[in-house]
């Protein structure tokens, strides 16, 4: 009886907030420089100021905006909002985590932005991209050095 109640109280059940990528850094110093120097991280910036006020451009270039003031593609737009999994020991136990909100990402998710109707009209190739933006090989050799003192990544499947 306890797993129903526990997917009852998920972040999504809890209206979790976001914390934003700053939150990330701490523990995934790596992954946090990857994406502050990627296109999402600059998404909202990529578009002129009519655009800026366009529902449709804010909903895939800045989708937490609105409701979470996050005005980029970050963190918590693909891995759910952090407040739940944030703190270290439950980043520690990826069952517990990804049963508070932590989410795993994969091309379903990507697509919901990078599809055929995109303005931008580029084929979108889910493998090459991912390679693109891989943000959680970086830290792999210092956790092996050290696998207790920083949280495992969450990563997309591969």
């Amino acid at each position: 009886m306890a797993l129903p109640a526990a997917v009852l109280c998920s972040a999504v059940a809890l209206g979790a907030d976001f914390l934003g990528p700053e939150s990330c850094k701490a523990c995934h110093a790596d992954a946090y420089a990857v994406w502050s120097t990627s296109k999402h991280a600059r998404s909202l910036e990529s578009l002129t100021r009519e655009q800026q006020r366009d529902p449709r451009c804010i909903a895939c270039h800045a989708p937490n905006l609105v409701e979470q003031k996050v005005g980029a593609v970050s963190c918590e737009s693909c891995h759910g909002a952090g407040q739940y999994y944030v703190p270290a020991y439950v980043m520690k136990d990826p069952e517990l985590a990804r049963l508070v909100g932590l989410l795993d990402p994969g091309e379903r998710s990507c697509r919901s932005c990078h599809d055929a109707s995109s303005p931008s009209l580029r084929p979108f190739d889910f493998n090459a991209q991912l390679k693109a933006m891989d943000h959680w090989s970086a830290g792999r050799p210092r956790r092996a050095a050290a696998p207790s003192t920083e949280a495992a990544p969450a990563r997309a499947p591969q």
